[in-house]
């Protein structure tokens, strides 16, 4: 192992942290409904609240005990935090392209085409940086909406290829009471009911005593509502204009209608990340279960639970060290063949939390 510096002599471990500092990372939608929870432990841990319809006190007479009420425990399921970790390599054709790059930035002559240049050296440089970073967050992603979506994951040597040798099964209880199929597929647009469809998740949650006050679901499952005649003729209904019931109603349209009905409302969540096998092959997945509809009573639906790695804690070794965020990034170089290896890392998870609360509802066939 060489440090950077040895095969890159201009690479500097304070430019390495500011460029991940600075970059424009896209803002992925599970950092706000799995937000960010530090653990000490080497294991995550699923809470089940207690908290329902508040207990009522009792109307006592002067100068007698208050009644005790119980003290039900939250159940919980645990598991081990796992590792996160993607690399890439620069290797003697990327050092012919950073060779020319500088040779180009010396003999320019205009400023901004040298300054341009000079990006593309510091993109040369850090880039690698940005992009581990990205990767751990887009499996970040992928988990948790297939953890929303579904209750559960599974890691496969389909899904996840570079990573488990055997399959990987982790399940936050999701009760199969609360797991329901549209009356009519959605895709049915003449007859489907999507509104009686959430009315039906709706009266069940409030059944035990629970207010659901929000949907999840991937775009594609919307537009196929919002071409439900049903939907349209009911949505049109409740708009102080009405709606042409050819016209395709708009998510606004759709959650305003809701509202004035007291149903809860739809969050959209839509969002790819790319999955690459080992053959270099690459696939744009979305991580949700297509078709599927989660109800929820708050628009958080638990933590993404992390831990400091065992790199954070060791000083010995020549590989350069930033973070960004709970991701560690790493790089150091190799002599023979000539390689710059960067890595990022993350002990993270997310978490599903109040799991029996949860609705999820099958709008597919």
């Amino acid at each position: 192992m060489l440090k950077v510096t040895e095969i890159v002599k201009e690479f500097r471990e304070a430019d390495a942290q500011a460029y991940v500092e600075t970059y424009p990372f896209e803002q992925l939608k599970y950092q706000a409904v799995f937000p960010q929870l530090y653990t000490p432990e080497l294991s995550w841990k699923s809470i089940e609240a207690s908290k329902g319809a508040k207990v009522a006190a009792d109307v006592v007479a002067f100068n007698s005990r208050s009644p005790r009420k119980g003290r039900p425990m939250p159940g919980t399921k645990s598991g081990e935090i796992p590792k996160i970790e993607i690399a890439r390599d620069k290797v003697e054709t990327d050092f012919n392209t950073y060779r020319s790059l500088q040779n180009a930035a010396n003999q320019v002559n205009g400023e901004g085409s040298k300054k341009q240049l000079m990006k593309q050296v510091v993109d040369w440089m850090y880039e690698d940086g940005a992009f581990v970073v990205d990767g751990v967050n887009a499996r970040l992603e992928w988990l948790a909406k297939r953890i929303a979506s579904t209750g559960k994951y599974s890691l496969t040597q389909v899904n996840n290829e570079g990573g488990v040798v055997t399959k990987v099964d982790v399940d936050f209880g999701i009760p199969s009471a609360n797991k329901a199929t549209a009356s009519v597929p959605w895709a049915t647009l003449a007859t489907s009911d999507p509104i009686a469809d959430i009315e039906a998740r709706r009266n069940a949650a409030r059944a035990k005593g629970r207010i659901l006050r929000y949907i999840y679901m991937e775009q594609t499952t919307f537009d196929l509502m919002a071409r439900s005649a049903k939907l349209q003729k009911w949505t049109a209904s409740y708009l102080s204009v009405a709606l042409d019931l050819q016209q395709i109603p708009t998510l606004a349209n759709v959650n305003s209608a809701l509202t004035n009905q007291g149903l809860p409302t739809i969050i959209i969540w839509d969002s790819f990340v790319t999955i690459e096998g080992k053959d270099g092959t690459q696939e744009a997945v979305s991580g949700w279960e297509p078709g599927n509809v989660v109800f929820s009573e708050s628009v958080v639906l638990g933590d993404t639970q992390y831990t400091m790695s065992a790199d954070e804690f060791v000083q010995a070794g020549k590989a350069t060290k930033t973070k960004s965020g709970i991701v560690l990034v790493k790089t150091w170089g190799e002599e023979d063949p000539l390689t710059v290896i960067t890595k990022g890392l993350a002990y993270a998870t997310p978490v599903l939390n109040n799991a029996r609360n949860i609705h999820i509802l099958k709008t597919t066939a």
